[in-house]
């Protein structure tokens, strides 16, 4: 696994992070391309103020019996620990608002994508995805990525449920098994993360991600060396 970082300064700190893995495919799943080139990028947004408490320390809780996110509506339950504060966070999508310095981060990662891979016929050959649901289900968020059922991070510590059905994601990588299934095998996919998290110089409940997904067949994936020269790509566009 391979990790890039770079600061970004304009107003307010912008810190990146990206890393590129290798991984098989689960036996069955997806068999016409047994191998899974992923490459992840991180860009979370930091402030310094004092007045911003940590939501994982807030209390207040809904009263209603629902909670309404982007025009949905949700039923309440035990699990449900997303907060009013939080809830309010949903939807700004800050990358895809011009000017702002995640919106500058996200343009150079998919100008990169766009130029450098292209199909035969000189399209793009990754397809960018930058308006997804950030509501996701259990199962997506975490079955689907085979994340063990013990596993620390399905805690109400660290996720941020609104019922004991549906989250709001912790990653990107939430959004794959759907877009694989639908016929995509390569795509790129931005929007904002949702973590409980302790508010201070880099950490924040809501920061932004890119997923990157190739599939290849086993074939093309037998040279290793070759596949991860050309897609360590991360450096370049830094």
């Amino acid at each position: 696994m391979i990790h890039v970082q770079q600061v970004v300064k304009q107003c307010s700190s912008l810190l990146t992070s990206a890393s590129l893995k290798m991984r098989p495919l689960q036996a069955g799943r997806f068999q016409s391309s047994p191998c899974l080139l992923r490459c992840f990028s991180n860009c979370s947004t930091l402030s310094s103020s004092s007045s911003l408490h940590a939501d994982t320390t807030e209390r207040v809780r809904f009263s209603s019996p629902t909670i309404s996110l982007l025009g949905r509506t949700y039923d309440v339950d035990l699990l449900t620990n997303v907060t009013p504060r939080l809830a309010s966070k949903v939807g700004q999508c800050l990358h895809r608002r011009p000017g702002h310095p995640l919106f500058h981060v996200r343009r150079r990662i998919e100008n990169y994508f766009s130029s450098t891979f292209v199909t035969r016929v000189g399209h793009p050959h990754f397809v960018v995805f930058d308006n997804l649901n950030p509501m996701v289900t259990v199962h997506e968020n975490f079955d689907s990525l085979l994340v063990p059922a013990d596993h620390p991070s399905r805690s109400l510590s660290d996720t941020y449920y609104i019922n004991s059905m549906h989250l709001l994601r912790s990653h990107m990588t939430a959004h794959d098994e759907e877009l694989i299934r639908s016929g995509f095998d390569a795509f790129l996919l931005i929007g904002d993360v949702y973590r409980r998290d302790e508010v201070n110089a880099s950490h924040y409940p809501v920061f932004h991600q890119v997923d990157g997904v190739c599939l290849f067949t086993e074939k093309e994936a037998r040279n290793l060396h070759t596949l991860l020269t050309k897609y360590c790509i991360f450096s370049e566009i830094s």
